[in-house]
C-alpha cells in the first residue's frame, strides 16, 4: 500500500503544506495567513439587540459588523436530501446581553454584516456533522438507492439521538473504521469548541475549517498516511492539536524538522514543487509530456522522448501512455487545473489497447476530489476530460506572466523568490557561514526590505546579511559571497 507524508511550514506570513506518496508530490497549497472571516467560522458572540418584529438579532462576533442572527432560519443541507429526521428542538430564542456560540454561514455583502447560526455544522471527509440537529441526509450525487439506504443505516447507527449526519460523496470509498474515526473526530471538535467558549472573550474565534492544516488533514488524513512532518514549533502545535481529536489508534506521529535547514528542500520536496511551474514533465522511462493552457482549454501532449523500450513499437507505446496517463491525472491535480482538458497520447493501433488507456485515466482520477469525466477516445487519438476547479491554484503565487516578452513566458513571483532565497540563506548559515552578501535585483531588494516577517525570520538566525540592490539584475538573479568581501554603500543590512 503507498504510503503518504504531509509537510507543513509556517513562515514569513505563509502557510505551505504538500502531500507526498511514495515520494512523490500529489498535493501542494501556499496561501498568505489571514483572519479574514470565513464560512463556517465558529465565534463566541454576544446579543447586542432582539428585534421582534423582523424575528432577528444582531450579534457581536468581533467583526466589522454585527452579525444577522434569524430566529425563525429554517435549516440548510445543501445538495443533501433528508433520509430521516427526528423531532426538531425549538430554535433559541436569545436575548440581549447573552452570550452565544454562532457560526458563520453568509459572509457579510456591502453595508451587511454576515450571517451567522446557532446550530453549527462541521464537515469532515465523509461527513457532516450537526451536534444539535437531529437529521440523516445522503449527498444526492449518490445515485444508487440500495447504497444510499445502506449509508443512512450505518449513520443511524453512528450517531447519537439528537445529532445529525450527512454523507457526503466520498463516504461509499471509505470503510465502516474511517467513517467511525471521522464521526469521533467531528464529535471532540465540537467538545473542544465548547470547552474554548466557556473561557474565550466575546469575539473570539473558536474555530475555522479555513486553515490549511486543517483542510489538508481533514481531506488527507487516514490508514494510510505514514507521518508528519512540521517545520516549526508552533505549526508542529497546531497540527498535533488537530490530529490529538481522531481516535488514539489512528493518529500519526508529528514530527519536528528542527535542521536548522529549509524542511522541504532537504526533505527533497521543494524541486518536485518548483516542477509544477514549468510545461514540460518527464516521465520514469524518459518519456515526457507537455501541459499548455490555452484561453479555452488546456492541451496536454505525450511524447516517447528518449524511451525506446525492449518490446516492439506497439509495446512501447502503450507502456507509454500509461505512464503518462497516472502522470496527468496527478499534474492536474497539483495544478489545479479546471475545465476542458484535451490529451494527445500516442497513436496505437490496438482498440484494446486504447480502451485500456481510457480506462487507466479514469482509475488514476478517482483519487482527485474534484469531479471529473472522461470522454472515449476519438477517431484522431485524443482523450478529452472535464475537471471542476477546488478552490485556488498555488501557481499564481509562484510564477507571472514575464514582462521582459511582452508576457509570452512567466517568471517566479518576487514572494516565490524571496523564499528559496530564504531556503538558500538558511542553509549558508547552517553550513557555518557568518556573514552573507547578496547582490540582487532593486525591485527584489526593495521587498525584503519591506517584508517584516522574513526579516525578523532572517535576523533571528545570527548571521550578517547584507543586500545589495542592482538595476540591470534579473528579478531571479541572486549572487551570494560569503565572509570576504567589500560592503558598498547601497548596500541594506538585513
Amino acid at each position: 500500500m503507498a504510503k503518504k507524508t504531509i509537510y507543513f511550514d509556517s513562515l514569513c506570513g505563509y502557510v505551505i503544506s504538500a502531500v507526498t506518496e511514495n515520494g512523490k508530490v500529489v498535493a501542494f497549497d501556499f496561501e498568505k495567513k489571514t483572519d479574514d472571516c470565513a464560512v463556517g467560522n465558529v465565534y463566541k458572540g454576544r446579543v447586542e439587540s432582539v428585534h421582534p418584529g423582523m424575528q432577528a438579532a444582531f450579534i457581536n462576533c468581533g467583526l466589522e459588523k454585527n452579525c444577522f442572527l434569524s430566529l425563525t432560519e429554517e435549516e440548510q443541507f445543501g445538495d443533501a436530501e433528508r433520509i430521516e429526521s427526528g423531532e426538531m428542538p425549538a430554535f433559541p430564542q436569545p436575548c440581549e446581553g447573552d452570550e452565544v456560540l454562532v457560526q458563520i454561514v453568509k459572509l457579510p455583502v456591502g453595508k451587511k454584516g454576515a450571517k451567522v447560526t446557532l446550530r453549527p455544522s462541521f464537515v469532515g471527509k465523509c461527513l457532516v456533522y450537526m451536534p444539535q440537529t437531529p437529521f440523516i441526509g445522503v449527498s444526492r450525487k449518490i445515485a444508487d438507492e440500495e447504497l444510499r439506504h445502506n449509508l443512512a443505516f450505518s449513520a443511524k447507527r453512528l450517531k447519537n439521538d439528537g445529532e445529525g449526519l450527512i454523507i457526503r460523496t466520498a463516504a461509499p470509498y471509505a470503510k465502516r473504521n474511517q467513517l467511525k474515526d471521522e464521526y469521533s473526530y467531528l464529535k471532540n471538535l465540537y467538545a473542544e469548541i465548547k470547552e474554548a467558549f466557556s473561557s474565550a472573550a466575546v469575539g473570539e474565534l473558536l474555530y475555522t475549517d479555513a486553515a490549511l492544516p486543517v483542510r489538508v488533514l481533514r481531506d488527507t488524513l487516514s490508514t494510510d498516511i505514514d507521518c508528519i512532518y512540521a517545520g516549526s514549533p508552533l505549526i508542529k502545535e497546531r497540527v498535533e492539536g488537530i490530529v490529538n481529536l481522531y481516535p488514539s489508534q489512528t493518529r500519526k506521529p508529528v514530527y519536528l524538522h528542527d535542521t536548522g535547514r529549509d524542511m522541504l528542500e532537504e526533505l527533497g520536496v521543494s524541486q518536485q514543487i518548483l516542477s509544477i511551474t514549468s510545461p514540460r514533465v518527464d516521465l520514469d522511462n524518459g518519456a515526457y509530456i507537455v501541459i499548455e493552457k490555452t484561453e479555452a482549454l488546456t492541451v496536454i501532449d505525450v511524447n516517447t522522448g528518449s524511451f525506446t523500450g525492449d518490446y516492439n513499437l506497439e509495446q512501447t507505446v502503450y507502456h507509454t501512455n500509461i505512464l503518462a496517463a497516472r502522470e496527468i491525472a496527478r499534474q492536474v491535480k497539483l495544478r489545479n487545473i479546471g475545465g476542458i482538458i484535451v490529451v494527445d497520447f500516442i497513436d496505437m493501433q490496438s482498440e484494446t489497447h486504447n480502451k485500456a488507456l481510457v480506462d487507466e485515466l479514469k482509475r488514476a482520477l478517482k483519487s482527485d476530489k474534484a469531479p471529473c469525466k472522461v470522454s472515449a477516445m476519438s477517431q484522431f487519438g485524443l482523450v478529452e476530460f472535464t475537471r471542476k476547479r477546488m478552490g485556488v491554484s498555488p501557481l499564481p503565487l509562484m510564477i507571472k506572466p514575464c514582462r521582459y516578452c511582452n508576457e509570452a513566458g512567466y517568471t517566479k513571483t518576487t514572494v516565490y523568490i524571496l523564499l528559496n532565497m530564504r531556503a538558500k540563506l538558511l542553509n549558508l548559515i547552517a553550513d557555518g557561514a557568518k556573514k552573507i552578501r547578496m547582490d540582487m535585483n532593486a525591485d527584489v531588494c526593495k521587498r525584503l526590505a519591506e517584508w517584516r516577517e522574513l526579516v525578523q525570520d532572517l535576523t533571528a538566525r545570527g548571521a550578517e546579511i547584507y543586500a545589495v540592490p542592482h538595476r540591470t539584475y534579473h528579478e531571479e538573479l541572486i549572487k551570494y559571497r560569503l565572509d570576504d568581501f567589500d560592503i558598498p554603500p547601497e548596500a541594506i543590512k538585513i
